[in-house]
């Protein structure tokens, strides 16, 4: 689980921000429809930033480094709350990954995909069902699903019904876009999943459909397994292959260094 302020440990995995800036919901329950508001909500959650906006608008308005700054990208030296998150906003928007070996091939290169990996595309896009939901240019359908890895009344276990109250929403999160997957190990909105040596399998037997508990105490909806989700028998050659495909999905991870001088602070 993410660690937040004052090492505080949150129910949720951090999601990765790679191409989240072509995401329509932000979020693994999607409570955010912009990287503005995405970036707003953690700033200020007690527990992962509890940050005051305003507060920090000052200080950070005190400094005679960022005036500049804020001029040249905004046209005046005014600091305030929205102008820091539509910087950070920014910034995320920039971190993007299009070329994978998987895109090259795409792009007509026949030689950036091995035939091990080519196997593995075809699982992925027949037997194997990747694609019912890690489908279109992310790799993901955007959509909420829930695949056995809440339980009820443990950890944010409602998922997208805390947004939207429907029964068929209970315990569904946001499909991950693939791009860059290795990077955001563990996997599932709750870390629940350490490695693709672990995920595959899972989906191989086809989750499992949680049962009700005994002392159920609130009047949430017992959440339903997706029906995109069946057993796959796929052998282990066939999971060799399609982890090799996956594996196909990374590319040159971006690499944010921290400047070498920030503005000095009065």
């Amino acid at each position: 689980m993410a660690i937040g302020h004052n090492r505080i440990q949150g129910e949720m995995n951090s999601p990765g921000i790679l191409n989240a800036g072509f995401l329509e919901h932000l979020f693994w329950d999607g409570r955010a429809q912009t990287l503005e508001q995405q970036a707003l909500a953690s700033w200020t959650n007690p527990i992962e930033m509890a940050g005051d906006p305003q507060k920090a608008s000052r200080k950070l308005g005190e400094v005679p480094g960022y005036q500049p700054l804020f001029e040249a990208a905004f046209g005046t030296p005014e600091v305030n709350p929205e102008r820091i998150t539509q910087a950070i906003a920014t910034f995320v928007r920039s971190m993007t990954m299009p070329d994978t070996p998987f895109d090259r091939f795409m792009r007509g290169d026949k030689q950036a995909l091995n035939d091990q990996e080519i196997r593995g595309l075809h699982l992925f896009r027949t037997k194997a069902r990747c694609m019912n939901c890690h489908n279109g240019p992310l790799l993901s359908d955007g959509q909420f699903h829930h695949l056995g890895t809440s339980f009820h009344e443990m950890g944010n276990f409602e998922g997208r019904y805390r947004e939207t109250g429907k029964p068929e929403h209970v315990g569904a999160f946001r499909t991950p876009p693939l791009r860059g997957h290795s990077a955001t190990v563990p996997y599932m909105h709750n870390g629940f999943v350490a490695n693709l040596d672990m995920l595959l399998p899972l989906y191989n037997m086809g989750w499992w459909q949680n049962a009700p508990t005994v002392d159920k105490s609130d009047d949430v909806p017992l959440a339903q397994l997706s029906p995109l989700i069946k057993p796959l028998e796929l052998d282990q050659g066939e999971l060799a292959d399609l982890k090799a495909f996956l594996l196909s999905l990374d590319g040159d991870m971006r690499y944010q260094s921290m400047p070498e001088e920030l503005p000095d602070a009065p």
